[in-house]
């Protein structure tokens, strides 16, 4: 059966139309049981179908069962996308691949791509200053457009990438001549950008391991990497999720018991990190 004919079968049962008419209103609860293997899924993605223009924010209680969350609802065809938390305490994201989905995530929650957040409790106590790096990082490029070279090689240093002879990773940028391989979180492949003067002529996603250039691109976007510097006398803005996105949404908590504690757990953390600090006559 496609996997839209199980949506509408599911839709169609009863216990999903007296779930879909109650609905709670803001700061009203639904609880559910008996669902299960993925079918928590399957109601949340018939869910959304349902109500597009809704909101919805699962808090998986662990980051396995959030990864398990956006595999089931993506392949059910749901606009989801999943925030993971920081691995550490720092202001950076050690883990690049991390780094790469919290960017990706970001960028699309504030242009209104995303229908259903996947994320964690502790993803949603972190402050970050990712979002004000996407404010003054992000940058949109069509072939065509009147670009400087070095103006570009420029921003790309600011907002946190690496320059290497060859490109073999995210936040990566090699130049050669007026030739400029990008590779930013979010792109299918890293691109290929070929200036003429102060035009950009040329833009082509190039293969990774032969460096060879495939088919042609009319617009990238280059998305900062996490790690992106905040500049000299800028203030440093930093933001929750429940900040980024609007409206009331509802929440989906598939293991609600799990939410205190995983909470508990990171104030714990961050108070010993903390007092590490302090001893080291690192914070005062």
């Amino acid at each position: 059966m496609a996997l839209e004919n199980i949506l509408e079968a599911f839709a169609a049962l009863p216990a999903f139309v007296r779930v879909a008419e109650g609905l709670p209103a803001p700061g009203g609860r639904l609880s559910l049981a008996g669902l299960h293997g993925s079918s928590d899924a399957v109601l949340l993605a018939a869910l959304s179908q349902r109500f597009p223009n809704r909101f919805w924010v699962v808090v998986a209680p662990s980051v396995p069962e959030g990864e398990r969350w956006l595999a089931d609802l993506s392949v059910l065809g749901a606009r989801a996308a999943c925030y993971p938390p920081r691995e550490g305490f720092g202001e950076s994201e050690p883990h690049a691949e991390v780094a790469g989905e919290r960017v990706e995530t970001l960028e699309r929650l504030v242009r209104g791509d995303v229908g259903i957040l996947v994320t964690t409790p502790r993803a949603l106590q972190e402050l970050t200053s990712l979002p004000q790096a996407l404010d003054r990082g992000r940058k949109v490029l069509h072939r065509g457009d009147r670009v400087r070279l070095t103006d570009l090689v420029a921003h790309l240093e600011r907002i946190g990438f690496e320059r290497v002879p060859l490109v073999d990773d995210v936040a990566q940028f090699a130049l050669r001549g007026g030739v400029l391989d990008v590779y930013a979180f979010g792109m299918p492949d890293p691109v290929r950008l070929e200036f003429d003067g102060d035009t950009l002529a040329e833009l082509r996603w190039f293969d990774l391991t032969t460096q060879l250039s495939k088919r042609p691109a009319e617009r990238v976007v280059v998305l900062p990497s996490e790690a992106a510097p905040i500049q000299d006398g800028e203030e440093v803005v930093r933001r929750s999720l429940a900040q980024l996105w609007a409206g009331d949404p509802i929440f989906v908590l598939p293991d609600e018991a799990a939410l205190e504690q995983e909470w508990r757990i990171t104030w714990e953390e961050a108070a010993h990190h903390i007092e590490m600090a302090r001893r080291r006559g690192e914070y005062s």
